[in-house]
Formats: C-alpha cells, sequence, structure tokens
C-alpha cells in the first residue's frame, strides 16, 4: 500500500464536501435569482445593508445572506481540496488542471455574483453567471472524480507492478465528437433557459408540450419558448445518440456507459421538469428541480468528454520502487 494513504482519503473527502457545497452555493444562488432575493442586501458588497451580520427578518435577506456567507465557505473547501490533491497527484496532469480551473470558476462566479448586485443585474450577466455557476460546480465534480479514480488506479499498479493510466484507450471518432460537441450545445441551450428566466419571461411561456401562447405575447414569448424548447429536444436526441453508442462499448468501456446512462437520466427529467416548470408557471419549486436537473445533465456531459481524452498515467508523490524509474525513486 502507499505510504500516508490517509491524505489521499482526505483529498477525497474535501472534494465531496467541496461539490456538495458548490451545489449549496448554486441553489442557493438560483433561488437568490428567482425570488428577487438579490438586492435584499442592497447594493453593497461585502457588508448587507451596511452590516456584516445584518437583521435576518426578511426572508429574502436571510436567502441572499445565506448565498453569500457560503461562498467563502466553498472558497476555503476548494482551496484546500485544490492544494493538497495539487501536491499529492501533481505527477497526473488532470489534477492541476482540474484543480486551476475549479478555483477560476468559482472565482470568476464571485466576481460576476458581486457584479449583479452592484449594478441592475443585466439579463445577459445573470445568464453568464448561471452559466458559469455550472462550470464551477462540473469542474470540482471532476477533480473529486478524478481523485478517487486515480486511488483506484494506484492501488491497481501496486498488484500490477507497473503504472496503470486513469482512462482506457480511445473511443471512436465518432463518440469523441458526439461528445465534446454535447457541451458547447448545452451550455447554449442553458444560457438561453437563464436567459428567459434573468429577463422574467418564462412566466409567459403557456402550454404542455406545444407553445399555445399569442405570437403578440410581450418580450417575444412565443420565439423564445420556442427556440428553449427546440434546444431542448434536440439535446434529449443528442444524449439518446450518446447512449446507443456508449451501449455499443459497455465491455471495454464501462465508465462512458455508466456516464451516458446518468445523462439520459438527467435528460429526461430535464423535460419533464420543464414541463413542470411551465404549468407552475415558473414557481421556486419546479424552478430549482429545473436547474437542479440541468446541473447534473451538465456535469454528466462533461465527464463523458473527459473520459474520452488520450489514456495518462502517473505516479504518487509517495512512488514505490516497483513503480518508478529507480529504486527509491521520488514523484
Amino acid at each position: 500500500m502507499p505510504r500516508n494513504r490517509g491524505w489521499g482519503i482526505a483529498v477525497f473527502v474535501l472534494g465531496i464536501l467541496s461539490t456538495i457545497q458548490t451545489l449549496i452555493v448554486n441553489t442557493i444562488g438560483f433561488a437568490d435569482a428567482d425570488t428577487g432575493s438579490a438586492f435584499a442586501c442592497g447594493h453593497q458588497w461585502l457588508t448587507c445593508n451596511g452590516q456584516i451580520i445584518p437583521s435576518l427578518t426578511n426572508w429574502r435577506t436571510l436567502i441572499e445572506y445565506s448565498h453569500r456567507i457560503n461562498v467563502p465557505i466553498l472558497t476555503v473547501l476548494l482551496l484546500a481540496t485544490a492544494i493538497i490533491a495539487s501536491w499529492r497527484y501533481r505527477k497526473w496532469p488532470e489534477i492541476p488542471i482540474l484543480s486551476g480551473i475549479s478555483i477560476f470558476f468559482v472565482i470568476l462566479e464571485a466576481v460576476l455574483g458581486a457584479i449583479a448586485v452592484v449594478w441592475n443585474e443585466p439579463p445577459a450577466v445573470i445568464a453568464t453567471h448561471f452559466g458559469v455557476s455550472l462550470l464551477a460546480f462540473s469542474s470540482v465534480l471532476l477533480l473529486t472524480i478524478n481523485v478517487w479514480r486515480i486511488e483506484r488506479v494506484w492501488e491497481a499498479s501496486l498488484v500490477s507492478g507497473v503504472p496503470l493510466p486513469i482512462r482506457k484507450p480511445l473511443p471512436n471518432r465518432s463518440y469523441r465528437w458526439w461528445a465534446w460537441l454535447s457541451g458547447p450545445y448545452i451550455y447554449i441551450a442553458m444560457y438561453v433557459g437563464a436567459y428567459i428566466s434573468s429577463a422574467s419571461v418564462g412566466g409567459l411561456f403557456r402550454g404542455i408540450p406545444i407553445p399555445t401562447e399569442s405570437a403578440s405575447a410581450p418580450h417575444h414569448a412565443l420565439l423564445l419558448d420556442w427556440t428553449h424548447r427546440s434546444l431542448a429536444g434536440i439535446l434529449v436526441l443528442w444524449v439518446l445518440v450518446l447512449f446507443v453508442l456508449a451501449v455499443q462499448m459497455r465491455n471495454e468501456r464501462r465508465d462512458l456507459f455508466i456516464g451516458s446512462i446518468f445523462a439520459l437520466s438527467f435528460v429526461v427529467l430535464q423535460a419533464f421538469s420543464g414541463f413542470y416548470l411551465v404549468a407552475s408557471h415558473v414557481s421556486l419549486p419546479a424552478f430549482l428541480t429545473h436547474v437542479t436537473v440541468v446541473t447534473g445533465l451538465f456535469g454528466s456531459l462533461c465527464f463523458i468528454a473527459m473520459q474520452t481524452l488520450p489514456p495518462s498515467s502517473g505516479r504518487h508523490v509517495e512512488d514505490s520502487p516497483s513503480l518508478g524509474t529507480g529504486a527509491g525513486s521520488k514523484a
């Protein structure tokens, strides 16, 4: 067994906590935007209504303040995860890269949130904030998953006596194209949905599953509704193709098969949660359900795309003689 394996357990636990905390921050942020609570602390940041700890008798102030205090908690957890993981797994290129990406998007998310508070929440900024929040969650999720996979590979390497790759050989080129293009596509679909939400147009949508609102509806609601539903419908077909292709490779690429099952499950739930959103006229429970499902779908597609990268192998900091280039070598 590798020395100091406790560090691996510690990093994995920190990664799980960081992933959960990112989801908490995002969920409160979504509730913040949907309930119009973003200005409950006034146009001030870092203080709230001129106070470090404000009176929380107003529920909107509670939502906004909860969002603000959870962001530093996430920052501390993520920094601890990234620093320890980058030290322990620095011979694995995925970990330093994902650590840097995670920190970048979490900081960018906080900056965009501050901009939205100081100014009057332009819909484009809020939509961008939503997209960045999902990128932050997915990067933290992938960091945690890769820590877990590296620990498993390390144990297998000790048994086999040779360094093993973290991923199996590349799938066919067709699958790689479908996997990587799904990321930009779902991001565009999410941006349109976030813009609709931030512009307060979603409540004008009518009809399940076909839009029935009038062409004269304000804010071009019919055009936005058709655009969003069309993008969502194509996404369902896209994920179905990914699933069918993964089924054909399920014996040699079980990771892609499992990832596609998650993606297919989330995209089906996304469709039903979208209908729930329209039927409830964008109620808060429906909205939070929809964005949570989309978060899971985006994370699943990011995992699938990453698993199509070329195989890589590395060594822990605690390198063993049997796996190193020489006796007693250090990573």
